[in-house]
């Protein structure tokens, strides 16, 4: 894992990352978001329990997406980890029962408030409909990913 991003003031970071499955990445950016304080030790196995249980996939067009969260009570500061994968993994798609798809780009979401969290999903879902705007992410440029994700945030 490469971090790509990290602003602690805005309250994001954005790490390029691979992994052999959608636990291994899941874990991996559990661990950078602890490393940063906004979560707890317990957001790790909280997020890859809740996946399993309410998968997070989306189907989305050419660059598919996963949005994995768990409870606010593992939660020090809210935050989105953006995850930018080096090849696509296999997720289950929300709502389609054992139904995958190949998920190349990952926004980790720590609400510490279930009030925001509408909001911040809104903003998520908008990003993920469009296909040129994940293709832009995709290619990890640092300044751009900044851009999108202050955006995001606000």
């Amino acid at each position: 894992m490469k971090m790509i991003t990290n602003n602690k003031d805005k309250h994001y970071l954005a790490v390029s990352l691979s992994g052999s499955s959608d636990q291994d990445v899941l874990g991996q950016m559990a661990d950078a978001m602890f490393q940063e304080g906004y979560v707890t030790d317990g957001f790790h196995d909280a997020v890859i329990k809740r996946e399993e249980t309410f998968p997070t996939g989306l189907p989305t067009g050419t660059i598919n997406v996963a949005i994995p969260h768990t409870d606010p009570e593992y939660v020090k500061k809210a935050a989105v980890c953006l995850g930018v994968l080096e090849e696509p993994i296999e997720f289950y798609v929300m709502g389609m029962e054992g139904e995958k798809t190949s998920v190349s780009l990952l926004f980790m979401l720590a609400i510490k408030r279930k009030e925001e969290q509408l909001g911040l999903l809104q903003k998520v879902v908008e990003i993920c409909q469009n296909q040129k705007m994940l293709a832009i992410i995709q290619k990890g440029d640092k300044d751009i990913i900044e851009n999108i994700m202050k955006e995001l945030i606000h």
